[in-house]
């Protein structure tokens, strides 16, 4: 019986032999393309942060329309890249300023994998610095914070007979039914309705349910809930 003769450096190297209609014939894969192939993989970048992730607003007492919110919205991202210049830090200083009409001042880092949550040390000194910028007289700017990263869900037409009488039943009863409809985890829920007595008057309700931003789309705009598809909308807040 003879033996395979051992291949040498040359022939291993060699590009794989060609096969019918000058078609490669299938081999392994060299190291070389194996190591190019995870090198491709370990410097893909991470995905980037949802816009409430990146954003971190302060806010006044007295809500009501600042006379200078367009000179405020240009100039802080300036004046808050400086502030943190001053105190050596190694995070990225671009920012875009919005000014509400209730005279919130939101910052939003354009970093897209920065979260708010890596300004916190800069908060404290931020906020004398736009309060002594834009003068407010006796109402001033609270120190800044992340702005709520949740978002609410309002679910209508939930039949009120599959539903806990409790109130404080209803995050439970209704975390296992959404999570296996739609793989969500629910953060809170409550009744839309929070009388209870005019709410057993009907046979249905809304519930609001919280999430976290990635998960809303994922549930929206409906999902089956009781047997019975339910008509699912995003809730924003009124101030």
């Amino acid at each position: 019986m003879t033996s395979k003769a051992t291949p040498t450096y040359a022939q291993a190297a060699a590009p794989p032999a060609k096969g019918k209609k000058g078609r490669q014939a299938k081999g392994p894969l060299s190291a070389s393309s194996v190591a190019v192939a995870s090198g491709e993989a370990f410097m893909k970048s991470p995905p980037p942060l949802p816009q409430a992730v990146r954003r971190f607003f302060a806010s006044r007492t007295i809500l009501e329309p600042h006379p200078e919110a367009l000179k405020i919205a240009a100039h802080f991202p300036d004046i808050a890249a400086s502030v943190l210049r001053e105190a050596n830090c190694s995070l990225p200083l671009s920012f875009t300023c919005t000014v509400n009409d209730k005279d919130s001042v939101l910052l939003l880092g354009t970093n897209l994998n920065t979260p708010a949550s890596a300004n916190t040390p800069y908060f404290a000194p931020l906020t004398p610095r736009l309060n002594k910028a834009f003068l407010i007289g006796n109402s001033p700017w609270d120190i800044f914070e992340p702005t709520p990263n949740e978002t609410q869900l309002l679910i209508h037409s939930v039949p009120l007979a599959f539903l806990p009488s409790d109130d404080d039943q209803l995050l439970p009863s209704l975390h296992k039914s959404i999570r296996n409809s739609k793989g969500v985890s629910i953060l809170s829920a409550r009744y839309l309705n929070p009388d209870t007595e005019s709410r057993d008057q009907k046979s249905a309700t809304c519930v609001v349910v919280t999430v976290a931003p990635p998960d809303a789309h994922v549930i929206l705009p409906s999902i089956n809930l009781f047997s019975r598809n339910r008509r699912v909308e995003q809730m924003f807040s009124s101030s």
